[in-house]
């Protein structure tokens, strides 16, 4: 019998659960605003010398933001960028130790690679043996060296890595749809060396190298899907970025599994929508939206098997 990758084990519990991550970015100009209409702002824990202290402030959402959504959801994806721009790194690390204690699998969206010594480090911090982060996403611009420690830090240490493929952004298309002179497109190109790089390692059904797949080119995921069909998806764009429910369903398999599907921005700020939440409800509000979108998306997929 083969063994389970990372990504074969993910895939249990999304059919067992649901297609849903839950997406945490948390945008601190919104966070302040949120904790001033609450009133919790001025909160003695919130308050250094006289200043905001956005590092409490920041722990305090996504603690209660993991808490909202760890019955819903199996995984969930940080982003990273949002502590980097407050020098919050280590806090980073500690929100990823805290959402794994919570039972998720952990997606650290950080989009790193380099050259290969440089890999190496980036590899070390977040795919060590001891680090919370079950997978991360990379940039494959740089070619197999820059990839290949993440691939070793990920088969050593069991866990697995998310290739950018074809994301979800409105100019995407400027670079990853060229043509090149084998007659496929760069994405294409990515997408075969993402499985041949997956193929390194053995695995029951996906392999521990994944795919970004954006859910806003779902024609350009059907294509993805046929070239590999045993690499698993993570797949943005669904809900603040304009996918819907339609656009996903070519990213799954015929047993209603080989993608997560990220929402973020829509469900950590979901009491914006709906008038029934009072903004100290908002993470019962972002509960309610996990569960509502959680089960229309096992609908879809249900649908489409």
């Amino acid at each position: 019998m083969e063994a389970k990758s990372f990504f074969d084990r993910l895939n249990e519990s999304v059919i067992a659960r649901g297609p849903l991550v839950a997406g945490l970015d948390p945008d601190v100009t919104k966070i302040c605003d949120l904790y001033l209409r609450t009133g919790e702002a001025t909160a003695p824990e919130f308050i250094t010398k006289g200043k905001v202290n956005t590092e409490n402030m920041i722990f305090d959402f996504c603690t209660k933001y993991i808490d909202a959504v760890s019955d819903v959801v199996s995984a969930i994806k940080i982003n990273s960028a949002f502590f980097e721009s407050y020098h919050l790194e280590s806090l980073y690390m500690t929100i990823c130790k805290l959402a794994k204690e919570e039972g998720l699998y952990v997606i650290a969206d950080v989009k790193r690679a380099d050259i290969g010594n440089t890999s190496r480090q980036y590899a070390m911090a977040y795919l060590g043996e001891d680090s919370p982060i079950d997978a991360i996403t990379i940039n494959p611009y740089f070619g197999t060296d820059s990839v290949q420690p993440f691939l070793d830090a990920a088969i050593r240490n069991d866990k697995g890595v998310f290739v950018l493929v074809k994301t979800s952004n409105p100019t995407a298309g400027e670079f990853q749809n060229l043509v090149l002179d084998t007659g496929n497109t760069l994405y294409e190109e990515i997408a075969y060396k993402a499985g041949i790089w997956g193929d390194s390692a053995p695995y029951s059904r996906y392999s521990f190298v994944g795919a970004v797949v954006g859910a806003t080119h779902p024609e350009e995921a059907a294509r993805i899907r046929k070239i590999v069909p045993n690499t698993f998806f993570l797949v943005p764009g669904y809900g603040a970025q304009g996918a819907t429910v339609e656009d996903i369903k070519i990213c799954f398999d015929e047993e209603g599994g080989g993608a997560i599907v990220n929402a973020s921005r829509s469900l950590m700020f979901a009491y914006e929508r709906y008038d029934q939440y009072s903004f100290l409800e908002w993470d019962k509000a972002t509960h309610d939206e996990a569960v509502r979108v959680q089960n229309e998306l096992k609908e879809a997929v249900k649908d489409n098997m």
